[in-house]
């Protein structure tokens, strides 16, 4: 349950020590500050989705579906996240469905949760089909009410230092860890307001893992309507400001919106076709690839739609449906974020999209599938309608998988034996004239090729160790199912 991304409330903001000299900064990224980015992903669309491992714990807390009359739940019902089989679902659909890696929520002093990696994700047999990384969440180093901010205080320094490089002793090293040109990720959660020493302290975690042999790869959740300003050490506080932070920005190799949900713009509420939030949130996302394009990669972030109201009554937010119009079909807001904020604002040097979420059910952005159940917009609530606003929530299935299945994979299927059981690890290679590549089936026997490695037009597909070759037609939107192979393998 995300507490500090949409904060109206935030006014001043002190930022020092931003400015530390050629030393630090060159210490800080890769290329350099303004070295130009190389082209480091062409292969594939690169879609990673939100995770999150704090269930049955925040269904407790209250969730939309929950409150609804009568009440939806996940296909996996009210799950527990220790539950291997429960994460082994959720990376078969993934993988399937064309989400390449999950980011793991990682709050510091958070024992309990910080065991369910090893314990529950890293113990799925189905683990080495699908990348994951850590979303490191820096607002639980100490945030500031007061200041509405989390200040990178020396203590504060230390203890990231000292859960990154326990989450790299830890983690870095596994096959499935995501790497980026080699470089291992890690998503850090509101940089866009942290204070204190930032430079120093970024300077600080890219040394103390290069001791343990990681260039680390840092995706700063930095792009919102208002920042904490870069400001020289010693400087009075500034009021939040809405231009990019360049200098911040900067000591990041790459940055992205963790959700661009502000509670204030109430110009932004109902359905995307009636509101602004498409065309605002679109300026906003030019603005910062525009300020970020020489010194960190770009990686748009998009959303299925918004309702906390089932945990926040109280707070009154506005709801951001899931469908686009009143007429459109469930799943059209999502639909429309892909083609409005996804791909026009895709990095063509890293060609990486981020969901919000996989399974957020607090807030009612999570894409994991729900048990089928007829529309409704009735809620629990006295009036029948506090929670859901009067907008129509359905169970709606595998539906936003699909969706992302067709928005970003061309041609997909299976192999499997006669007997019917999967085929895994079995190379299926693809031709289109000039161009060769392979792909592999997962451990279900499904296989998918990107819609960013074909174009649409004649495919040639050969499974390895069968003479038969297809010929199939690669749509120019949506995805070719179903492409089934027949093997005789031991």
């Amino acid at each position: 349950m995300r507490r500090m991304n949409r904060n109206a409330g935030l006014r001043y903001i002190t930022l020092t020590g931003i400015l530390l000299g050629s030393a630090l900064l060159l210490g800080c990224g890769r290329w350099g500050s303004t070295g130009k980015l190389p082209v480091v992903q062409d292969e594939q669309y690169l879609v990673g989705a939100h995770y999150y491992m704090w269930f049955p714990r925040n269904f407790r807390h209250g969730f939309l579906r929950g409150r609804l009359s009568p009440k939806q739940e996940p296909v996996l019902g009210l799950y527990d996240s220790q539950d291997v089989a429960v994460v082994e679902q959720h990376i078969a659909w993934c993988s399937r469905y064309g989400i390449d890696f999950l980011t793991l929520d990682w709050w510091p002093s958070t024992k309990k949760r910080e065991t369910l990696i090893p314990n529950a994700i890293l113990e799925a047999r189905n683990i080495g089909d699908i990348k994951f990384c850590i979303f490191y969440e820096t607002w639980a180093l100490g945030f500031d009410a007061m200041i509405g901010a989390t200040e990178l205080d020396e203590a504060a320094t230390a203890r990231m230092i000292n859960d990154l490089t326990r989450i790299a002793d830890g983690l870095f090293d596994h096959p499935s860890y995501l790497r980026i040109d080699g470089r291992p990720v890690v998503v850090l959660y509101l940089t866009r307001t942290l204070t204190g020493p930032f430079a120093e302290a970024i300077a600080r975690v890219r040394s103390a893992l290069a001791e343990r042999g990681h260039d680390v790869f840092l995706l700063g959740d930095e792009i919102f309507w208002k920042v904490s300003p870069v400001v020289p050490p010693g400087v009075t506080p500034h009021p939040l400001v809405e231009e990019p932070q360049v200098a911040r920005i900067e000591l990041l190799d790459a940055i992205t919106a963790y959700n661009m949900y502000e509670n204030a713009h109430t110009n932004q509420r109902g359905y995307g076709a009636e509101s602004t939030f498409m065309q605002d949130v679109g300026a906003t996302y030019a603005d910062y690839r525009e300020a970020s394009r020489e010194g960190a990669y770009f990686v748009p972030g998009i959303l299925p739609g918004y309702n906390d109201r089932g945990v926040r009554l109280n707070v009154n937010h506005y709801t951001i449906p899931r469908q686009w119009s009143p007429d459109a079909a469930e799943g059209s807001f999502f639909e429309e974020a892909f083609d409005r904020l996804g791909f026009p604002h895709m990095d063509e040097r890293l060609n990486m999209l981020l969901i919000t979420s996989f399974n957020e059910w607090n807030e009612d952005t999570a894409i994991e599938p729900l048990r089928s159940a007829t529309a409704s917009s009735k809620d629990g609530s006295r009036s029948g309608k506090a929670y859901t606003e009067g907008f129509t929530y359905s169970g709606f299935e595998r539906r936003y998988l699909e969706v992302v299945r067709d928005k970003v994979v061309a041609v997909s299927g299976r192999v499997t034996r006669e007997d019917g059981r999967p085929v895994a690890g079995q190379q299926l290679k693809i031709e289109q004239k000039r161009k060769s590549f392979s792909v592999e089936t997962d451990s279900d026997g499904y296989y998918r090729i990107s819609r960013l490695a074909v174009t649409p037009g004649p495919c040639t597909l050969q499974l390895q160790g069968v003479r038969e070759r297809r010929v199939v037609e690669v749509p120019a939107s949506g995805c070719l199912t179903g492409i089934d192979w027949g093997a005789e393998q031991d």
